[in-house]
């Protein structure tokens, strides 16, 4: 007998994640960032797919799969992740050239991330950076992921969680480099199947993101898109596909 839980279960699991974001951005916006960012993270993405697999008796590690990773494969996945969050800076000044976004927005962002000592930048760190890099793997590469992929394959999966992943983080203005995101960590899941993978990937771009706005680095460095930016865009591009290449190579 077929244990495995009606094939709308992960659309509703997501469709109640998509609605639980508007209490946890009240918290966050008008109550504490820190309380707003554990419920969200820790109750919210994280507790519903360790709930919908207790209740259904669903193996965790076929729905949470977690492998030794070989070292040269975190090697390319280092080399093409940090590749990926420049060409994701790029595309992010091109955009915001065609389609600003909005002040109260962008107000918003650098209140989430502002540390005023090193103690508060640690906590930013776990908090922004490590906790969704873990609580969102876990829900969108692991348990929506599986999910899809055992009742519609696995390249409808990769695009559909792709799709949710921008979906949730709800900022229409970068909705489309979410996407990309979105599908780059489906795709590591879809071809390794070791949710180390797309963690480790996420945590990169999130705290590259972090720590470049601490730094007040910005892409292109003078905020003016000039030659040489394009020479570093069209590299960064060359060595993503050629990393990408030799990480999706099976390991002998």
């Amino acid at each position: 007998m077929d244990k495995r839980p009606p094939k709308y279960i992960p659309f509703l699991a997501f469709t109640v994640l998509v609605l639980l974001q508007w209490p946890a951005s009240y918290v966050i916006q008008f109550y504490s960032l820190n309380g707003g960012v554990l419920l969200n993270e820790i109750i919210f993405v994280l507790g519903i797919p360790l709930l919908i697999t207790a209740c259904w008796h669903l193996p965790q590690a076929e729905y949470f799969p977690f492998k030794k990773p070989v070292t040269k494969e975190i090697f390319w996945l280092v080399i093409m992740t940090l590749a990926l969050v420049n060409i994701i800076d790029y595309l992010t000044f091109l955009s915001e050239k065609i389609w600003p976004l909005p002040e109260a927005i962008r107000q918003l962002l650098e209140k989430i991330m502002a540390v005023s000592s090193f103690e508060e930048g640690v906590l930013r760190l776990l908090l922004i950076c490590l906790l969704p890099a873990f609580c969102e793997e876990m829900f969108f590469r692991g348990y929506f992921q599986k999910s899809l992929s055992k009742f519609w394959g696995s390249k409808t999966a990769w695009i559909v969680t792709g799709l949710a992943f921008a979906l949730i983080h709800g900022i229409p203005w970068y909705w489309h480099l979410y996407l990309i995101l979105g599908l780059y960590l489906s795709w590591l899941m879809w071809i390794k199947n070791n949710l180390w993978f797309p963690m480790l990937a996420h945590l990169i771009n999130n705290s590259w993101t972090f720590l470049n706005h601490l730094a007040g680095h910005k892409t292109p460095a003078k905020d003016i898109w000039l030659p040489q930016d394009s020479l570093v865009l069209a590299v960064c591009l060359v060595v993503f596909a050629l990393a990408a290449s030799r990480f999706a190579q099976k390991s002998s």
